[in-house]
């Protein structure tokens, strides 16, 4: 009788336990684990499909999917051009200048070659022109008066001044049996090696002696280097 009662007791007791283990389970699960979640949410979580939906629209089909704007074929950049500017002024803003990339840059255009600077005389020496030799035997100078496409120039009149002499000559003067266009002057000095300044000049033909040409002056450093002076060109504008 005594065993029968201890059995009783102990199965009373076992299932006592469990009991008291599912509610406390049941207490866990609806205070801790439910609440944890997001009502309706499901469990494990679904992956979704995007859809598209159909417009609401009668007669009009789906949206379709946008697709992006293709880049255009020569892109445009801009180039921004700024000056220095003193100090204490604002800068000034320079206009944008836009270029494409396919834009062929503008070749250099060649400078043009320099021409006779006009003075407002109507005859001027060529540069370069004359030719300076040796000549202590018999001394002179020699040159040619030209129109501006190069031909001789005849009645031109020449002025010399040398170790305060002045001499006069004719382009062309056939007295001498010069060539057209040509003049000649030759010297003799006490002294030709000595240092001076040549001029020479073209002037007009009247008494006055206008000049029609700037003065070209030659330093003569003595017959030894250039008492031969030849080829001096006078050309008209």
């Amino acid at each position: 009788m005594k065993s029968r009662r201890r059995l009783v007791a102990i199965i009373g007791g076992i299932a006592g336990g469990s009991l008291l283990a599912f509610c406390c389970g049941l207490v866990f699960t609806l205070v801790v684990i439910m609440p944890a979640r997001e009502p309706g949410a499901l469990w494990p979580p679904a992956t979704l499909e995007p859809t598209i939906e159909a417009s609401p629209s009668p007669g009009i089909g789906p949206i379709p999917r946008s697709t992006p704007e293709e880049p255009s074929p020569t892109p445009t950049y801009a180039v921004i051009v700024s000056t220095p500017t003193q100090p204490g002024t604002s800068p000034t803003p320079m206009p944008l200048v836009s270029a494409t990339a396919s834009t062929p840059m503008q070749s250099a255009t060649a400078a043009p070659s320099p021409t006779p600077t006009s003075d407002g005389f109507p005859f001027y020496y060529v540069e370069g022109s004359r030719v300076e030799e040796l000549q202590c035997a018999h001394p002179y100078l020699q040159g040619w008066v030209r129109d501006a496409s190069g031909a001789p120039l005849d009645g031109l009149v020449v002025r010399w001044q040398y170790w305060n002499n002045i001499e006069y000559a004719t382009s062309g003067d056939p007295n001498y049996l010069w060539q057209s266009g040509e003049f000649k002057f030759t010297y003799y000095a006490e002294d030709p090696g000595l240092e001076t300044e040549f001029v020479l000049q073209i002037v007009d033909v009247t008494e006055d002696r206008l000049p029609l040409s700037q003065p070209l002056l030659i330093h003569f450093s003595g017959c030894h280097e250039m008492g031969q002076i030849t080829n001096i060109v006078f050309k008209q504008r």
